[in-house]
């Protein structure tokens, strides 16, 4: 067995997913390389320092210190900024679109009214039964039926 599998097999003999056969050459190899055997009371050590040291825990204010520098980043982060900002953009182009909406329905030209015929008459102050009152004077039942025809026939006269 060569040494880089050595010390890969070694590694993971610390966390027991070493199976027996490569467990026997392990420590075959072992018992031959003393470079390989430097190697893994090495890493022995290091794992019983890891295993046996106790958890220093975090230093006094430390969660104090990391709470108070997240509420300081919270209040001036760049997003929190921007989202301020648009909400005061959204609330300020509602106004401008509700001002303009008003302003077109208040100040809209007004469309000018168109009088009708007999209205039209009125306004001049004619007669809106003279052109009839003419025709039914016309004598011979032909010509009355003929002007009738064409009076109704003729647009407005102004």
């Amino acid at each position: 067995m060569d040494c880089k599998k050595t010390e890969r097999l070694l590694l993971r003999s610390f966390d027991g997913t070493v199976e027996a056969g490569q467990r026997a050459a392990l420590e075959e190899h072992l018992a031959v390389c003393p470079d390989c055997r430097a190697k893994a009371a090495q890493y022995r050590l290091i794992r019983e320092v890891f295993t046996t040291s106790a958890d220093p825990g975090p230093l006094p204010f430390f969660e104090a210190r990391v709470l108070a520098k997240l509420g300081d980043e919270e209040r001036t982060s760049p997003v929190r900024m921007r989202l301020k900002w648009a909400h005061a953009a959204a609330a300020v182009s509602l106004a401008a679109l509700v001002l303009f909406g008003a302003s077109v329905l208040l100040f809209r030209p007004q469309e000018p009214l168109e009088l009708t015929q007999v209205e039209t008459l009125f306004y001049h102050n004619e007669n809106p039964l003279s052109d009839a009152a003419s025709v039914l004077d016309q004598k011979g039942a032909e010509n009355k039926s003929m002007m009738l025809i064409y009076a109704s026939a003729d647009p407005v006269r102004r």
